[in-house]
């Protein structure tokens, strides 16, 4: 389920702003969750690029860094990926969670953004 800000609006930005700190807030700092051994690295990649993005977004007080949109918008496949992939077995739970988070976050910001 991907949590949306007001539709329109002038606290649209800074509601998604804030929807975006509770996210990471739940997000960072925390360890690497379990995923299968097969994707580990390239999940923990995507997880690294992604919050780079989110650390930048939020720290700009909800501005994008330069090129981000056009990461987060890249990711968005990978992240969908990840999520179905994670969501194939419950002794990743927390791996499917943490993405799921990832996800969400992206599409705040690429609403946002937009």
């Amino acid at each position: 389920m991907t949590t949306r800000p007001p539709a329109t609006g002038p606290d649209r930005h800074l509601a998604t702003v804030r929807e975006v700190a509770l996210l990471w807030a739940g997000h960072h700092p925390g360890p690497f969750p379990e995923v299968p051994l097969d994707d580990k690295l390239d999940l923990a990649y995507l997880d690294l690029t992604v919050a780079g993005c989110v650390s930048t977004y939020l720290g700009n007080g909800g501005i994008p860094g330069h090129g981000h949109l056009g990461i987060l918008r890249n990711c968005l496949p990978e992240l969908q990926a990840a999520v179905a992939l994670l969501g194939r077995s419950a002794e990743y739970h927390e791996g499917l969670t943490a993405f799921r988070r990832l996800l969400t976050m992206a599409e705040l910001i690429l609403a946002d953004g937009s």
